[in-house]
């Protein structure tokens, strides 16, 4: 400190040393700041999350409600794409949800579909579809066991649906070749599908993975744009399927 002598009085120097004190003090205080606070920061768990992580942690479904659930966690149901969960919504704003058997009345949505949802819902409104009331046959078709008898004129389950479309088909032996029924690509489900020629469970599947995740088909053609439907595929369906 002597060469300070050269340029700086006695008093000038105490002044300068108070100076530095504070600011290392200061410096000293704002770190200790800084980590209380990035401390505090990494103990707050916003709500949602800390739900998400129980459940995680106990390894239980989330459950989403319908009734206020935005899109985007929409979007995290089976079956559910980016198009679908907006039909939700245009239908929650329109008419509101009275029970979850009422997704049944969105186009598109239909009893499979809401069979592979129930898991992650959370059930409200007294619904005759429940986990507990749907099973699964050796051909993968839903059977719905409803205790009102009053409501089975309303809600169509697979049984009378597949009873229909043999109806349609004449006999399930009937070679593909043969069938003349019409299928609405946009709204048949995995078993109509497949009576089409060239049309198996697996594409059956991805022709309504694809609509699930870009909405209905505007044209027979479009069905091109799924995985594994090229033009001979087409060709051979062209006159059995419409939109």
């Amino acid at each position: 400190m002597k060469f300070l002598n050269k340029f700086l009085t006695k008093q000038e120097q105490k002044a300068l040393l108070a100076i530095c004190g504070l600011a290392l003090l200061g410096f000293i205080l704002g770190q200790f700041d800084g980590l209380q606070h990035l401390s505090a920061k990494k103990s707050t768990i916003p709500e949602n999350t800390q739900e998400l992580v129980n459940a995680v942690q106990e390894d239980k479904p989330i459950q989403i409600d319908i009734r206020t659930a935005s899109k985007e966690e929409l979007i995290l149901l089976p079956g559910i794409g980016e198009k679908r969960a907006q039909d939700i919504i245009d239908y929650r704003n329109q008419y509101g949800f009275k029970s979850t058997d009422d997704l049944l009345q969105i186009k598109g949505i239909g009893e499979k579909t809401l069979a592979k949802m129930l898991p992650s819902l959370l059930l409200f409104g007294n619904p005759q579809f429940t986990p507990e009331n749907l099973t699964i046959s050796g051909q993968d078709t839903f059977k719905i066991s409803l205790s009102n008898q009053d409501n089975t004129a309303d809600k169509t389950s697979s049984t009378s649906k597949t009873a229909d479309l043999k109806k349609k088909t004449g006999s399930t032996s009937v070679p593909k070749s043969q069938l003349t029924n019409i299928v609405n690509i946009n709204t048949a489900e995995i078993e109509e599908l497949c009576t089409l020629p060239g049309i198996g469970e697996v594409k059956a599947q991805a022709i309504i993975d694809y609509r699930n995740q870009n909405g209905k088909f505007n044209s027979v053609e479009d069905i091109l744009n799924v995985k594994g439907i090229g033009p001979k595929t087409l060709e051979k369906i062209r006159s059995r399927i419409k939109v």
